[in-house]
């Protein structure tokens, strides 16, 4: 390759890209308040009905915390999907330009050659 005569020079190499912009929710974050309201939602309907003598309290948070999760934890993962597929009907493409030296004397793509340039650290052996 064909090299310019000044081996200082460097010249801005650019490119430009289309880019789909969007905001997405975090899954994570509904799902956790899902859980939580499940929690609160099966402590609340744990006692506010009489307790049966078959059962005791514990059992009925138990049974009942387990199906208010599975149905909660489903309606938030429900209501996270359709915020993200409204989110993508607000998508904006916008054009993304970048630009970066690169030294006259390297080629597209590697990185210059510093080798001679390394100083060992000031607190090793060598």
């Amino acid at each position: 390759m064909a090299h310019p005569d000044d081996s200082t020079s460097s010249a801005p190499v650019s490119a430009t890209h289309d880019v789909v912009v969007r905001r997405s929710p975090r899954f994570v974050r509904f799902i956790a308040v899902g859980i939580v309201l499940a929690i609160i939602i099966t402590l609340i309907l744990t006692f506010v009905f009489p307790e049966e003598p078959n059962y005791s309290r514990a059992q009925v948070f138990g049974f009942v915390g387990i199906i208010m999760v599975i149905v909660f934890v489903g309606l938030s993962a429900a209501v996270a999907v359709a915020v993200d597929r409204a989110s993508t009907r607000r998508a904006r493409t916008v054009v993304m330009t970048t630009s970066e030296r690169v030294e006259g004397n390297a080629e597209v793509g590697t990185a210059p050659d510093d080798s001679d340039d390394v100083e060992p650290n000031e607190g090793s052996a060598n």
